[in-house]
């Protein structure tokens, strides 16, 4: 990806310097044109060089030109990450298609336990299905590479990894530290998340409908406890939804198509750009933009729509919007 937007890059330079040429030439060649009849003598044509005025104008083409092309290309670049994000996500779900294979049918689980300072000792897996051991300060906290439920399926590598993600100023609860800067990738060795309940919601706020499992959502139950498997969220990254530990404010975040500030303090304020690759149960990866569900009403941030899923009510109703 990054070969190819380096080729794009030498391409718009290419044609940016020959129209810059172009343009210098047709003007000399005009000129001379011009004065030829003036400057004849006995020595013959003199060559006429172009004036300061003309350079002028040929940087201005240029610049413009440029200021053309290279936003142009910033988007390209944007979306190539996004593509490769999706690509990541479509692996990801299938390591978990294969997990549920070998566990009769049951998706990960949302915690893990494993051995810390000689101890049993239970980790969140939500941010870390699969990927690279955590920062040495999350250790106690998320579980090794070894120790992830995908790891048998898929080793760590850059799959596990947005190459758009700007991690996160404050991630839910966690005793080792809610601060995930300067990436997930960096703090988890892992950039998705895994929609297993633990939602986070502003007071006064939830769900419109009682979750039948707020705690862990679909995290070790059968497939077929999915009400529609190609509506509902398995994998997403942290600018679907907002995160936050009480007392601090929530925040939400912007990691896709986006310049300046990435971590959010009001989403109806912000520019309308909550855009995650999202991977479904059913094995399908797709690109949302979830502001208006954040900012339409960010108290329920979490019903149902014609395009996801959030969370399986208590009773078996799925209402769309």
């Amino acid at each position: 990806m990054r070969r190819l937007a380096a080729i794009a890059a030498c391409g718009i330079l290419t044609i940016v310097f020959f129209v810059g040429v172009s343009v210098v030439t047709v003007t000399q060649l005009w000129r001379k044109d011009m004065k030829r009849t003036k400057i004849e003598g006995n020595l013959g044509v003199a060559e006429i060089g172009f004036t300061l005025i003309e350079l002028l104008v040929v940087i201005a083409i240029i610049g413009i030109l440029a200021s053309m092309l290279l936003p142009a290309l910033g988007r390209g670049k944007e979306k190539g990450r996004m593509v490769q994000c999706l690509n990541n996500l479509h692996e990801m779900g299938l390591s978990i298609a294969l997990y549920t294979q070998d566990h009769h049918g049951k998706f990960p689980p949302a915690t893990v336990t494993e051995l810390y300072g000689g101890t049993p000792k239970e980790k969140e897996a939500r941010p870390a299905l699969g990927g690279n051991d955590p920062a040495p300060q999350y250790v106690s906290c998320l579980p090794t590479a070894t120790a992830r439920p995908l790891y048998p399926y898929m080793k760590p590598s850059e799959v596990f990894h947005c190459p758009a993600e700007r991690g996160q100023a404050l991630y839910s609860c966690c005793i080792c530290g809610t601060y995930w800067k300067p990436s997930d990738w960096v703090i988890a060795g892992c950039s998705y998340h895994y929609n297993a309940g633990n939602l986070t919601y502003l007071v006064q706020g939830g769900f419109r409908q009682m979750p039948e499992d707020q705690d862990v959502g679909l995290a070790g139950k059968g497939e077929n406890w999915v009400p529609s498997p190609s509506l509902y969220i398995l994998l997403h990254e942290p600018p679907a939804r907002l995160y936050g530990c009480p007392p601090e404010a929530p925040k939400w975040y912007q990691w896709h198509f986006v310049r300046g500030p990435v971590d959010i303090d009001d989403p109806q304020t912000a520019r309308q750009e909550f855009i995650s690759p999202i991977q479904f149960v059913d094995g399908h990866a797709a690109q949302h933009n979830f502001s208006k569900a954040l900012s339409t009403d960010p108290f329920f941030p979490y019903e149902p729509t014609k395009d996801w899923i959030w969370y399986k009510p208590a009773v078996d109703q799925v209402a769309q919007r």
